[in-house]
């Protein structure tokens, strides 16, 4: 509170009294509260920068013949004086400015040592530095009783200037104010309670309408809370920037929210498709407003939004109304909430026009309006949740009928179709039965074309030996004949007579024989003879041990063992095609396993490779095979050849059966469909890594156990 001097303050207060003498307030009772709209006198500063000084010395004041002083939206700054006769008991006063929306509002009061003391509130100022945390503007007065005394007070507001200015004791004024704040409470009550209560059915029911309304609730009280001070007492008391902008933002953002509101809940995309394109001509409206009030322009982001107001509720009526005619009961709901909330407001602009008395009445007139029209909308959101309720019950009951004929229809048509299913099944079986035995044919024709490559490949390696036996046999049946021949000479001899004639004979024959080369070229065909034998002994174990007629059976075998029986058996083909096999063999436990179908893994990976490098052989062939055991459960065997590879797509198909990159005829596709499904027997996996041009790598683990 500060102090200005003087300076002739009483000669010129004298001056004013005698020329106002007319708008002097008297205040007589204590237990009432004056309004003194109509005891003011107004000074208007269009350029804003009158001093305290120039304006009590003008001669330009108006006395105001209205209650409530509307001065509209505009930038000047007004002065407004008032006198005041205290003829009451009470000398310490208030004095209350109803209206929270003021930028700045300064009171001049002067002392009785000449000088005047100032202080500012408004909506520049933080809340907290306010004698009294009202939302209304309170200061104390101080006048004897049976003196007047003049005050001067200086309003300055971004939105629309009203100035109802009154006069009481604290008692009476904080009584009226506790009033004020107990209906507020209870209108706050009522849309945090609604607020609430829809949010809650919103998530029962999960209807985007309830949503929509939960919002509009929100901002029609911020609305409400914003008119009345409450945002500025309770939400941003710290804030100037909110306290003087949230007059812009908050209205047109319930504008905005409204808007999409009833469009949602009158369906007026379907109802009225044209008027609901012309909701975004003033959603677009609204949003210019908060641009400009925002950019400081205020009064014609104001003047806009309080405009904008009315079209906005014309449009509601309208589409209502429209809607409403089409037979959608909802609406009926909603122009009725809609029609009694604008009522209620044309209340509330009469009375500010004085046109009505300033009651109880009409100055919460807006507030019981909303009120109800929250209360009215929600009722007509639980009306249209009946609704689709009777028409899900129609459409179920509509669904109950149809399922009911079809379920005649049906039992009509079981007997036709159980004899038809009764047919098809039979052909089904039929048809299943000889798939089968064309499965078993074909895993026997692809067997069989494994056993004989597998034959032919015996046949050949025994055929060497076995021609390599016979072809000495001749040649040994001759240099037996010619000892046996030579043995009968020695024979011959009887006596003593011819001996020595019968030696020169065998002598003679001995040399015409040559027995000496005979008895050496023997013993070179009987070993010949042994080699063959035991090479075709080795062949014969190498078939018992690829065969194992066992195979049904799990036992513990060699894997080693396994591997070198089917290269045996293929060697005749390695052979011809000049392939190198290299071993590197780990050192591996025998594992239980089925070993008659490992060798066919192993026989079908191999031949696989060999006829890979035959039929694309453009270097020398190799063959890696290579063991190991992992973490002492699993034995990886390794089959890599340096064949032409395969491409990903090949790869990704290979394990499938009748799948083959061979010429038709030459193959059946299962042969390492097999495998997969051996291994798979096995509880063990097999992959293939290959590129064209890299060759093939067949993984297979299998478990020790």
């Amino acid at each position: 509170m500060k102090k200005h001097p003087g300076y002739l303050l009483i000669l010129l207060l004298l001056i004013f009294n005698n020329a106002f003498a007319d708008s002097i307030a008297e205040f007589s009772n204590s237990e009432n509260i004056i309004g003194l709209g109509k005891y003011v006198q107004i000074l208007e500063d269009k350029s804003q920068k009158l001093t305290f000084q120039e304006a009590i010395s003008s001669n330009q004041f108006v006395v105001s013949k209205e209650q409530i002083l509307q001065l509209g939206i505009t930038p000047s700054v007004f002065w407004i004086k008032i006198q005041i006769k205290n003829s009451s008991s009470s000398e310490s006063l208030l004095l209350r400015l109803e209206h929270p929306l003021m930028d700045e509002v300064v009171l001049y009061t002067p002392l009785s040592d000449g000088t005047v003391s100032e202080e500012k509130l408004g909506e520049n100022k933080i809340f907290s530095e306010r004698k009294y945390k009202h939302q209304d503007y309170i200061f104390d007065i101080h006048i004897p009783k049976g003196e007047t005394r003049t005050y001067y007070m200086r309003v300055r507001s971004t939105e629309k200037l009203e100035i109802p200015i009154s006069l009481g004791t604290p008692h009476a004024i904080f009584e009226s104010e506790v009033i004020k704040d107990l209906i507020a409470g209870i209108y706050f009550g009522i849309i945090l309670i609604m607020f609430f209560y829809n949010l809650f059915i919103y998530f029962t029911v999960k209807d985007r309408s309830y949503l929509y309304y939960v919002v509009y609730i929100i901002f029609i009280g911020l609305t409400q809370a914003c008119l009345h001070g409450y945002t500025f007492k309770y939400l941003w008391p710290n804030s100037s920037w909110m306290a003087i902008h949230s007059i812009f933002l908050i209205p047109s953002l319930t504008g905005i929210v409204t808007i999409r509101f009833a469009n949602n809940f009158l369906q007026t995309k379907q109802y009225t498709p044209l008027l609901h394109k012309f909701s975004y001509v003033i959603t677009a409206i609204y949003l210019i407003g908060i641009v400009l009030g925002i950019s400081r322009v205020y009064d014609i982001s104001y003047n806009i939004i309080d405009g904008t107001a009315p079209l906005l509720s014309l449009y509601m009526l309208y589409v209502a109304a429209r809607i409403s005619k089409k037979g959608y009961r909802p609406a009926k709901y909603f122009l009725l909430a809609w029609t009694f909330f604008l009522i209620c407001v044309f209340v509330f602009v009469l009375k500010n026009t004085n046109v009505l008395p300033s009651n109880i009445y009409t100055n919460y007139s807006l507030i019981v309006g909303s009120a109800v029209e929250i209360c009215l909308l929600s009722f007509a959101l639980g009306d249209k949740i009946n609704i689709l309720k009777k028409e899900k019950e129609e459409s179920q009951k509509a669904t109950l009928e149809a399922l009911q004929e079809n379920e005649k229809i049906i039992k009509d048509q079981n007997i036709v179709l159980e004899t038809k299913v009764k047919e098809r099944t039979f052909e089904l079986e039929t048809s299943n039965k000889n798939l089968k035995n064309t499965q078993s044919q074909l895993v026997n024709a692809e067997k069989m074309a494994s056993l004989g490559q597998l034959t032919a490949g015996i046949a050949h390696e025994i055929n060497n030996p076995i021609n390599f036996v016979v072809s000495n046999v001749k040649p040994l049946k001759r240099d037996i004949d010619d000892i046996l021949t030579l043995l009968t000479k020695y024979g011959e001899i009887q006596d003593d007579k011819n001996v020595n004639e019968k030696l020169k004979e065998i002598k003679d024959l001995k040399q015409e024989l040559d027995t000496d080369y005979a008895i050496q070229e023997i013993n070179l065909l009987l070993k010949g003879i042994d080699e063959g034998a035991s090479r075709t002994s080795e062949i014969v174990k190498g078939l018992k041990n690829f065969s194992r007629l066992d195979e049904d059976d799990l036992k513990q075998a060699d894997i080693h063992e396994g591997l070198n029986s089917t290269l045996a058996l293929l060697n005749s083909n390695i052979a011809r095609d000049e392939i190198t096999i290299k071993k590197e063999y780990g050192n591996l436990t025998p594992i239980e396993c089925y070993p008659g179908k490992l060798n066919q893994v192993f026989m079908n990976i191999l031949n696989n490779a060999i006829q890979a490098i035959a039929a694309n052989k453009t270097k020398p062939g190799e063959i890696k095979i290579k063991t190991d055991l992992i973490d002492g459960k699993t034995v990886r065997i390794s089959i890599k050849d340096n064949g032409p590879g395969m491409t990903e797509e090949v790869k990704h198909k290979i394990f499938e059966p009748f799948f083959t990159t061979k010429n038709v005829g030459e193959g059946s596709g299962l042969g390492l469909s097999i495998v997969y499904g051996i291994i798979e027997k096995h509880k063990g996996e097999i992959s293939v890594e290959s590129a064209p041009g890299q060759g093939a790598e067949f993984i297979i683990s299998l478990p020790i156990q």
